[in-house]
């Protein structure tokens, strides 16, 4: 519920706050004091179009600023949960909207402190708010909202299978997105097995092996440095084994030292350290002689062999550079296409088996469907009587309501749709029924939809006689109605007052009206006051009091406050308003 309103620089208010509360708030004044501004300056709140010319003259911007508690609209919560406005843990109990605009025409909107736009603002404000006098507000002249209404209305006997419908539905889709996606496949599977094949076999002949590219470069590097190679592998063969002008090998020398430094440490222990490392110097330099030796003997050039490893290496390489992929990565890649290709092979039989299990889904959701329609049925029968003696108690005795019921039309349709009798029909996540609320008010029209009615006294009760019933079951926790008491009088504003106070027994109601049987109904009431302070107008709230309120409706029945004969008839009024207050309190209404 709307909690504080407060709205500065607005139009003529400078700055005022409204503490609303629960139950039926009234606000009254003399025609033209700026009753509507309030409403107006809630409409901001939700999200309607705001004007830099709406702000007071010689101010820089206006700004309005509600608080709410929505703890008792799952919905809102849910909303404010997912737009990141808010968190499971949070408290719902003071949610802020506000909305600024300045000069320049700068249009800001926060929820809880943080920027949004003002299409997010006006989806939020529809989660918990109904504003009766402008028609981007009524919701329930849209033929969208019906069906939900029906629901809201019969949900012990329509959730069960709504949310059984629903779950096959999600399965119905997951099914055909996937039979859809191998079909796709299948069209495309012959192009694409051309494809896999034929890199499949680009890629296969050449059989690449782990590592090769390493050995077939170093095998390159030799035979392209051979003559180098050889020459090295002879002239240290030679240091090693052969002597020159008398003097020893290198081996021979090594010996000798290795022999000394043995001496040594038998004489000397300090030499001993030397020992191992000599032993396994000359251990190498015995290998390393061998291995020179042999590989001396094998080494041999041939351009044909440099040549193959040329070649096998560049077709390495363009392979490679082809598919944007190393040796290791093209392998693990051929073992992917063979599997793809395997896979191919076996689509026909899986699409055949993904065929049969949509089909079976289908005809489940079918039937969940029809059950549902029939659910929804059982419900639009008693709403349709509810609402009839509802609009008959506010002086529509001839009207006819209708909750139009239809199953959407499928026809042209190449999936999401269920057959029936030969006819196709439409499924969606909310079933098949499309819903919307038809009238007739008068003997011999024909019924017609509810944003067809033009008349502001008639489109009033009607939509009183359906928030009567739906409040408090649709998530709308506040409801403001302006221009409420259009074309009625007496004993019907009687009936419209009993009928505002019923349904703030379910939700927030705030009100502005000019009759005093409806605002003697009020829990709250406040009056509006146009007056002029300072050089400038500017419009003041006060909350009254029971004093101040009998004069106030001494003055809404004559015209003069003060008034004795009108002060009796309003101190009447009250106690007739009372009585019949505790009389529906006690009948639970």
């Amino acid at each position: 519920m709307l909690k504080e309103l407060q709205i500065k620089n607005f139009a003529l208010i400078d700055d005022i706050t409204v503490f609303f509360g629960k139950g039926l708030n009234i606000l009254s004044g003399e025609t033209g004091a700026g009753k509507t501004l309030i409403i107006e300056a809630i409409n901001l709140l939700l999200g309607e179009r705001a004007d830099s010319e709406l702000i007071r003259e010689n101010e820089e911007k206006l700004m309005v600023q509600g608080y709410f508690n929505l703890n008792g609209s799952e919905k809102s919560r849910q909303f404010l949960i997912d737009s990141g406005f808010s968190s499971e843990k949070d408290n719902f109990e003071d949610i802020v909207i506000t909305r600024e605009v300045s000069g320049q025409g700068k249009n800001r909107a926060f929820i809880n402190g943080i920027f949004t736009q003002v299409s997010t603002l006006k989806k939020f404000g529809r989660c918990f708010l109904d504003l009766h006098g402008q028609h981007d507000h009524q919701y329930l002249l849209e033929p969208g909202t019906h069906l939900d209404l029906v629901d809201s209305f019969g949900k012990d006997i329509i959730h069960p299978t709504k949310h059984q419908y629903q779950e096959t539905f999600k399965k119905y889709n997951d099914s055909a997105r996937e039979l859809e996606r191998l079909k796709k496949l299948q069209k495309e599977r012959d192009s694409k097995l051309e494809e896999l094949s034929y890199s499949y076999g680009e890629i296969s002949k050449l059989n690449l092996q782990p590592g090769e590219e390493d050995i077939l470069e170093n095998e390159r590097n030799v035979l392209k440095n051979y003559e180098k190679i050889y020459n090295l592998c002879t002239g240290t063969i030679d240091m090693l084994n052969s002597a020159e002008d008398g003097r020893d090998s290198f081996t021979d020398t090594f010996a000798a030292l290795q022999k000394n430094i043995h001496e040594l440490a038998n004489i000397d222990k300090n030499y001993e350290k030397f020992l191992n490392d000599l032993d396994s110097l000359s251990v190498i330099l015995s290998e390393l002689n061998k291995y020179i030796t042999d590989y001396t003997e094998n080494l041999h050039f041939s351009s044909e062999k440099l040549d193959s490893i040329q070649e096998r290496l560049f077709a390495i390489s363009e392979i490679k550079r082809k598919y944007n992929m190393d040796v290791s990565h093209l392998l693990q890649y051929l073992e992917k296409i063979a599997k793809e290709m395997e896979g191919f092979k076996s689509l026909e039989e899986e699409i055949k088996e993904r065929s049969i299990q949509f089909e079976k889904l289908k005809e489940e959701l079918a039937q969940k469907a029809f059950d549902l329609s029939l659910k929804r049925k059982e419900s639009i029968d008693v709403l349709e009587k509810l609402v009839k003696a509802e609009l008959s108690s506010l002086n529509f005795k001839s009207a006819v309501f209708n909750a139009g019921s239809s199953w959407f039309n499928g026809e042209g349709l190449s999936d999401g749709f269920i057959d029936f009798e030969g006819k196709k029909i439409k499924v969606t996540a909310n079933g098949i029924d499309d819903i919307e609320f038809l009238i007739s008010l008068n003997p011999g029209e024909s019924k017609r939809p509810l944003v067809k009615v033009v008349s502001g006294g008639e489109i009033s009760r009607i939509m009183l006689a359906l928030k009567s019933i739906v409040s408090g079951m649709d998530n709308i926790i506040s409801m403001v109605f302006d221009e409420i008491d259009t074309g009625i009088g007496g004993n019907t504003a009687i009936v419209v007052g009993k009928k505002l106070h019923s349904i703030s027994g379910r939700c927030q109601v705030i009100c502005i009206t000019h009759l005093p049987q409806i605002a003697a109904f009020a829990d709250r009431h406040f009056y509006i006051d146009k007056v002029f302070e300072g050089g400038r107008t500017k419009i003041k709230i006060k909350c009254l009091e029971d004093e101040s309120k009998i004069r106030e409706l001494s003055r809404m029945l004559s015209g003069m406050s003060e008034s004795d004969i009108s002060l009796k008839h309003a101190g009447e009024l009250i106690e007739e308003i009372n009585k019949i207050k505790k009389t529906a309190e006690m009948e639970g209404n």
